[in-house]
């Protein structure tokens, strides 16, 4: 995730193309994911994304407020 970030893909974008490789992920899944590798990241990331308005969804966070949290929490946890 980190790389495709480092690469200035938003998260959203890095989450469908995870979701686009494996289309059983869940927006729980990934948060799993999330927090795997970005363990100093503030545990609301996790809360974010499990209510994300992902693929085949209809109601939740739109992609820019989820990428402006995450982003912010990225930075102020030292990834970005």
């Amino acid at each position: 995730m980190l790389e495709g970030i480092n690469e200035d893909k938003l998260p959203c974008e890095v989450f469908r193309e995870l979701i686009s490789v494996d289309s059983t992920l869940g927006n729980v899944r990934l948060s799993e994911l999330f927090h795997e590798e970005f363990i100093e990241v503030d545990s609301l990331a996790l809360q974010l994304i499990w209510h994300w308005r992902g693929p085949g969804k209809t109601e939740g966070i739109s992609d820019e407020s989820l990428n402006a949290e995450l982003l912010a929490m990225l930075k102020k946890a030292g990834y970005l």
